[in-house]
């Protein structure tokens, strides 16, 4: 049976906040904004990351899901990019918080890597392959 991962769900602080971090920073696509009510809150949001989606949804919602656990912690997510070292000044230039790691680093895999967090502290490894496809 073939299967393949499609979308995750981030539950986040502030839906909006988080949204237009994937949106500026990383680049990804605004999809959908759902709102409960016309001038309310959103309450999803959904952006894509080429075939990958996220779904953004706000924590409170959730909060007893949340007592003993908080969001960013026991998930570590990847992403690739063509120029890490562009990519990294992008950030730089727009403000992400890039405390994990600091500067992209050659590998011995043969990624050239960064590590990034956004605003709810889910840490992303941003790389960029230079491995001659080992790792397609």
């Amino acid at each position: 049976m073939a299967a393949q991962v499609t979308s995750a769900f981030l539950y986040v602080n502030d839906v909006v906040k988080s949204y237009e971090f994937y949106n500026e920073i990383v680049g990804a696509e605004v999809a959908q904004i759902h709102k409960a009510e016309e001038d309310g809150q959103v309450t999803l949001a959904i952006v894509r990351l080429g075939q990958f989606t996220l779904m953004i949804h706000p924590q409170d919602e959730h909060a007893a899901d949340f007592v003993n656990n908080k969001p960013g912690i026991g998930i570590h997510l990847q992403l690739r990019v063509d120029d890490i070292d562009a990519f990294y000044q992008h950030c730089l230039d727009e403000g992400a918080m890039l405390a994990v790691s600091g500067e992209p680093v050659d590998q011995p895999w043969g990624w050239r890597e960064f590590a990034l967090k956004d605003p709810d502290g889910y840490v992303w490894s941003i790389y960029q392959d230079k491995s001659g496809g080992q790792w397609t």
